[in-house]
């Protein structure tokens, strides 16, 4: 899930309203509490503008989206993983590990959770995590001795990226904060080995596609990150790449002039796949997508979760657009 700035999956998880102001933010760093810098240590990474110095790994972090576990587990630190916030948005997967706990209900996790959980990263999923808009704050955090990195860079004051790179860049930072870059520069290059066989797959012939989401009745485009990363990635023409917002409410008279040859539908919840799929048959009836049966279902889950997950949501889109 990313803010109303960057998704409309906000809406659909909470509707706390996370402001886009970011306040307290333009500090010149932090540094993780430390009585003496392990070896490798310190090292400095910076985060939605934020630089913090790391004297030691993390040891006790919680994820602001469950799937993040994923990547930690690529880089071989999942064993430092206490907890996750999850919010209504997401369910775990099912062979989820028991002994990492819900920190907090909330997507934004409340104040007096997080520092109960004394976590020494928070490993957010997208900045609104932390405006402290009635929740927990880049001050709280701070206070506490918690750092914070955002994943995919999902800053509240800047637009988010547009390449699938920021997956590859976010690792690299993970692998200096845990030290290990020796293996995020392994998993980095494992990652685009895999981005580079999925584009091979597309056998050259132009193809446009948009991502779309309908919630409440309502459209919206999906032109931004990481719907840009992934179909710039395959070689394909992205119907929203000139939209100025990453994802953008449509008109229904917008929505209806749209002719891509191929519509992918992000749907919260495995049950909700089909319908979701319907309901943009119905809104766009006359669209060539519509009229060819080009209209796939992509899981949310996968598509919003920072890190190697959306590497394996880039997977299967090459598979659904070049093999079906």
């Amino acid at each position: 899930m990313r803010t109303a700035t960057h998704s409309v999956s906000a809406a659909i998880a909470l509707t706390i309203g996370v402001g886009i102001a970011l306040t307290g933010c333009s500090s010149s760093g932090t540094t993780s509490p430390s009585t003496g810098a392990a070896e490798g240590y310190p090292v400095t990474v910076t985060s939605c503008g934020i630089a913090t110095e790391y004297t030691k790994a993390p040891t006790r972090v919680v994820l602001g989206y469950p799937r993040s576990l994923e990547t930690l587990e690529a880089l071989g630190v999942a064993d430092s993983v206490y907890g996750y916030t999850l919010g209504g948005y997401d369910a775990l997967p099912a062979d989820y590990p028991a002994d990492i706990v819900e920190v907090s209900p909330d997507y934004a996790p409340a104040r007096e959770a997080m520092i109960a959980a004394a976590p020494d990263l928070y490993l957010a999923n997208d900045e609104g995590q932390v405006l402290g808009e009635g929740t927990i704050s880049y001050d709280d955090l701070t206070a506490a001795g918690t750092n914070t990195y955002v994943l995919g860079q999902y800053c509240a004051d800047a637009p988010a990226p547009k390449s699938i790179d920021r997956i590859y860049d976010d690792i690299t930072d993970l692998g200096k904060i845990f030290g290990a870059p020796d293996r995020a520069a392994q998993l980095v290059t494992e990652l685009q080995d895999r981005v580079t066989a999925a584009a091979a797959k597309n056998p050259g012939n132009p193809l446009s596609v948009a991502y779309l989401q309908v919630y409440d009745g309502k459209i919206y485009a999906s032109g931004g990150y990481p719907a840009a990363g992934i179909l710039d990635a395959l070689n394909v023409t992205n119907e929203f790449a000139d939209l100025p917002g990453n994802f953008t409410e449509l008109t229904k008279e917008e929505a209806i002039v749209l002719t891509p040859d191929v519509v992918i539908v992000s749907y919260v919840g495995a049950d909700t796949e089909q319908s979701a799929i319907d309901e943009v048959k119905a809104l766009l009836p006359s669209s060539p997508a519509v009229v060819n049966d080009r209209v796939y279902g992509s899981n949310e889950a996968d598509f919003q979760a920072g890190g190697i997950s959306i590497i394996s949501n880039l997977e299967y889109i090459a598979d659904t657009l070049f093999e079906k």
